[in-house]
């Protein structure tokens, strides 16, 4: 979808929050106000987000990467400059019944020590100074809403105005130096948040649903967790327990590498977890073509060149790292802070006197996560060979 695309998706959504009931006069203190007023405040600030704007002014005029990102959900404001994030700023949004515009917008105005005029009294203006509800900047992005100081700083990280974004005083006055007219700005309402630390470990975040309309499930997390390659380092308990506490504190995971084995580089990624690097069995073994076989009750995998132990996570098989030269003949190991790159070594004569027998891949009967110790594999007279790829919760 377009950036223009996207503006309209975001103006029919602003106005359904908008237009969805007469949300200033559920504030006890307003109750004076007037429907027709509070319809007609609202139709005014649908009409502003619906402005027919160039494509060329969708971005600030100097297109330097500098934009503004809000989570609602998190109650935080992120400021990213030649595009990396720099800055994040604790705020205050909608309350429940005057929740803040979602969509795609841009700075359309700033004034420094604005002046507040009441919109249930008209003729109750309150000009610059510690009693003015804006504090001492004003950033707009859409029709009456927009970023501002505040009088009531103990407001910030709660959702207490009518649609506006709160900041401490501080806070938006160094904002207000480092954002332009024009610079883009995207009001959002996510409650999981996920990313990579500084040191690349996935880290994700819950927050509360207090707008009541992101129910999140186990499956949607792990989904957001394949994507960065770490599914399988999460229980599905832990997930759903987090989901439950929606408590916006930062749960590390693992931190994956790309995988690079005999020249090509894995969809599966090499992880490093509580200190140990795990590789994943099967897709290594795939891409050099070479047979695996496992004795799931030794909690072993065995190949012609050796015998190493395996962890299971979430039904896949990773071997520590430091075994995959004796499993695989194979050498080399991390190449850079986000990669780990293995060559086959010459080839060396083999001697197996005969293939182990009665050994199977690990099935979901090991889930635990827990490395299992070295044993002998069984010998019962049934030979089966295994060499797929395991697939995600397969």
């Amino acid at each position: 979808m377009g950036f223009r695309a996207r503006k309209v998706a975001g103006i029919l959504c602003a106005a359904t929050l908008l237009v969805s009931g007469t949300v200033w006069a559920a504030d006890p203190e307003m109750t004076s106000i007037k429907e027709t007023d509070v319809a007609r405040e609202q139709a005014a600030a649908v009409a502003s987000a619906e402005q027919d704007i160039h494509a060329d002014e969708l971005v600030a005029e100097a297109d330097d990467g500098t934009k503004i990102l809000i989570n609602l959900a998190s109650r935080g404001l992120y400021l990213y400059e030649r595009g990396e994030k720099t800055k994040l700023y604790p705020i205050a949004c909608g309350r429940y019944s005057n929740r803040s515009p979602v969509g795609y917008y841009k700075v359309i105005e700033k004034e420094v020590n604005p002046t507040w005029v009441d919109p249930a009294d008209r003729t109750n203006v309150v000009t610059s100074g510690p009693s003015n509800p804006l504090g001492y900047r004003w950033i707009g992005f859409n029709g009456y809403y927009g970023i501002h100081g505040t009088n009531n700083p103990a407001s910030i990280g709660t959702y207490a105005s009518k649609g506006c974004i709160r900041m401490n005083e501080a806070d938006v006055e160094d904002l207000y130096e480092r954002v332009d007219v024009g610079t883009p700005v995207e009001v959002y309402y996510n409650r999981c948040v996920m990313e990579k630390a500084p040191d690349g470990t996935v880290v994700y975040y819950i927050y509360p649903d207090a707008y009541e309309c992101q129910p999140l499930t186990v499956r949607q997390i792990n989904e957001w967790l394949h994507g960065y390659g770490v599914e399988c380092f999460e229980s599905d308990e832990a997930i759903q327990a987090k989901i439950d506490a929606e408590d916006g504190q930062p749960t590390f995971v693992a931190k994956p590498f790309n995988l690079t084995v005999d020249g090509k580089t894995l969809e599966w990624k090499a992880i490093l977890k509580d200190g140990i690097y795990y590789l994943p069995v099967y897709p290594m073994a795939d891409a050099m073509k070479m047979p695996v076989y496992t004795d799931k009750e030794a909690g072993m995998v065995k190949t012609a060149y050796g015998v190493a132990a395996v962890t299971v996570f979430k039904n896949v098989s990773y071997i520590n790292a430091d075994d995959a030269e004796g499993l695989f003949n194979i050498s080399g190991g991390k190449f850079s802070n986000n990669s780990m790159v293995y060559k086959l070594n010459p080839s060396r004569k083999l001697e197996m006197s005969r293939q182990p027998e009665n050994i199977n891949r690990v099935d979901s009967s090991d889930k635990s996560g827990n490395k299992t110790q070295p044993g002998a594999f069984n010998n019962s007279g049934s030979v089966t060979k295994v060499n797929e790829t395991a697939k995600y919760n397969q």
